[in-house]
């Protein structure tokens, strides 16, 4: 009899876990924390895309050599070249070919044959870590040779600038899905409220608290929205692996361990903010309705 008894006298939770027609709730929190997740994700990678493209474009300077006569190309880029290198010892100095430099005229004269004696521009790419075009630039006037020097700082600004709309864009999209979260959950606390309204009025009948009521509730969303948050970052993390191995996505996707590794980190505190906005929506909206329901009494 005792054992009858022991077997029977388990504790329960004061609140089911199981509802009627929650199915569709935990389907809408899953997708909301995917979501969530992949708009986190797009901003991380764009961030770490500008960082890799700004830390290329600082180490590379570009050099047009002006020449006054075409039979001048091979003498004033060699002496160009060496002046560079001997300035930038550790640096990859590349002297792009004539016929590459007149290529590149192309989209501005057109395809037409250009005359020999042409004086077309020498290019010269040099690549390294602390090249400064200050001292390329007297380096080159050292040598008496006539050069204009880019150091893609305009081209590094458009990049930022870019990088920091794609940026906003996904913490825009990130805060308008944790602001639906918020109201998904306000809603479901009402409904479950209303389902549950017989159990908070024999809890009343008891004695409880307002206080303690609200936080039945609030456990119950915070573990709904921590269990959404875990399935549907997941689910994102997943989707980012296969995206970052099987698509070109460069810096964008997923580029190494330590990358991922970051990434999955700052998910982590998505999830917990998550399941913390699902716990709060609810502790809100039970203590409003319980308040309005006891100036009804």
């Amino acid at each position: 009899m005792s054992a009858a008894t022991a077997t029977h006298a388990q504790e329960a939770p004061l609140l089911p876990t199981k509802l009627r027609n929650a199915r569709a709730l935990w389907a809408v929190l899953i997708i909301m924390a995917l979501l969530a997740g992949c708009a986190l994700l797009f901003a991380r990678g764009s961030m770490r895309l500008s960082g890799d493209w700004q830390t290329q474009l600082s180490d590379t300077l570009t050099v047009q050599i002006l020449l006054e006569d075409a039979n001048a190309w091979t003498a004033q880029t060699s002496a160009a070249s060496t002046s560079l290198t001997d300035v930038f010892p550790g640096a990859d100095v590349e002297v792009v070919s004539q016929n590459n430099a007149r290529e590149l005229l192309r989209p501005w004269l057109g395809n037409a044959a250009l005359p020999d004696n042409l004086p077309v521009p020498a290019l010269i790419n040099v690549t390294g870590s602390n090249v400064s075009a200050t001292k390329a630039k007297a380096a080159l006037d050292a040598a008496e040779i006539v050069a204009n020097i880019d150091d893609n700082t305009r081209y590094a600004d458009q990049l930022r600038g870019t990088a920091k709309r794609l940026v906003g864009i996904g913490m825009g999209v990130l805060s308008l899905i944790l602001l639906a979260g918020l109201c998904v959950n306000i809603f479901a606390t009402r409904a479950s409220m209303t389902a549950q309204k017989e159990i908070i009025r024999v809890l009343v009948q008891v004695g409880a608290s307002d206080k303690f009521i609200a936080k039945l509730f609030i456990g119950q969303a915070f573990r709904r929205g921590a269990m959404g948050a875990a399935i549907g970052l997941g689910l994102a993390s997943g989707l980012w692996l296969i995206l970052s191995i099987m698509g070109d996505w460069g810096g964008l996707g997923w580029t190494g361990f330590g990358a991922g590794l970051t990434d999955i980190f700052w998910l982590v505190g998505l999830g917990i903010l998550f399941a913390v906005i699902c716990a709060g929506a609810a502790g809100m909206t039970a203590t409003r309705q319980l308040a309005f329901e006891r100036k009804r009494l």
